[in-house]
C-alpha cells in the first residue's frame, strides 16, 4: 500500500531551470538550493534499497511536490508550515519545525568544525555532533558507504557525543536552574526554552557558545549517571 499511503517528497528550492519543452512536457535541468522538507524516510528507504540492497530502482517513481521560494525572507516562515501540513503519517515534534532556524544551522556548522580534546589513552580527536534534524546522524554515517569509512565516522563522532535540539534545551535550562521546566519532558522543555530566549539575539552562536554548551552537556551527563547509580526515582525525575 506504499502508493496509497505515501505522501511522496515535499521539497523547496530557490530557483529551478527547465530546458526546451518536448511533447509539452518540460524537463528539469537544474535546481538551486534544493532541500527536502518532508519525506526523509522515503528518501532514506530509496537510498538504502539502491546502495545497500543493490536493487535496480531505475523504474521507481515517487511523486515530489517542489515549492520554489524566490523570496528567501519567507523560508523560515513557510518551510516549517510545509513540513507540518505535508506530514500526516508520523508524529512531528515541535522541535522539528525549528531545524532551519539560522541558530541551529550555525550550531550544526560549529559542531562539524570544532574538535574536542582527546580523551586519555586515545590519539583521535572527536566531534560533539549536533543533530539538527531527526535521523541526520545515521544518514551521514550511511553516506560513508564503506565499512572502514563508517568506522572512522563513528570514532570521530561518538554516539555518546551526539545531541539534538531537545538535548540542547535540557542542558541550557538545567544550567539556568530551571529543573521544574526540564522535568516537564523534552518537547515541553524545548518549547519553554524557545520562549525564554525569543527576545535574546542568539541567531549566530559562536565558538565560545558551542564550547560552553558542550561543557554543560558533560556536566549534565555526568550528574545524570551519578543520580542513576543512586536509584533515587524522585531525584531522577527532577533531572
Amino acid at each position: 500500500m506504499f502508493l496509497a499511503y505515501n505522501n511522496g517528497i515535499s521539497a523547496t528550492a530557490q530557483d529551478i531551470q527547465f530546458d526546451n519543452i518536448e511533447n509539452k512536457i518540460p524537463r528539469i535541468v537544474s535546481i538551486h538550493d534544493f532541500q527536502i522538507v518532508n519525506g526523509g524516510q522515503t528518501t532514506a528507504g530509496i537510498h538504502y534499497t539502491s546502495v545497500k540492497e543493490k536493487y535496480d530502482i531505475s523504474s521507481v517513481f515517487v511523486q515530489v511536490k517542489l515549492t520554489v521560494l524566490k523570496d528567501q525572507n519567507d523560508v523560515d516562515k513557510i518551510v516549517p508550515k510545509i513540513s507540518e501540513y505535508a506530514n500526516s503519517q508520523n508524529k512531528i515534534n515541535a522541535a522539528d519545525f525549528t531545524s532551519n532556524d539560522p541558530f541551529h544551522i550555525e550550531l550544526e556548522k560549529l559542531s562539524r568544525r570544532i574538535w574536542a580534546r582527546t580523551i586519555s589513552g586515545s590519539q583521535m580527536e572527536t566531534h560533539w555532533y549536533y543533530e539538527r534534524t531527526r535521523g541526520q546522524y545515521q544518514v551521514d554515517k550511511i553516506r560513508e558507504k564503506t565499512p572502514k569509512n563508517i568506522k572512522i565516522f563513528s570514532e570521530r563522532n561518538p554516539i555518546s557525543q551526539r545531541f539534538a535540539k531537545t538535548d540542547l534545551a535540557k542542558y541550557e535550562n538545567s544550567w539556568d536552574r530551571l529543573p521544574y521546566i526540564v522535568s516537564l519532558g523534552a518537547e515541553k522543555n524545548f518549547y519553554e526554552f524557545v520562549q525564554l530566549h525569543e527576545d535574546i539575539d542568539i541567531s549566530k552562536p559562536d565558538e565560545r557558545f558551542f564550547t560552553s554548551l558542550v561543557a554543560k552537556a558533560i556536566l549534565f551527563k555526568t550528574t545524570d549517571k551519578i543520580v542513576q547509580s543512586q536509584n533515587s526515582g524522585v531525584t531522577r525525575q527532577i533531572l
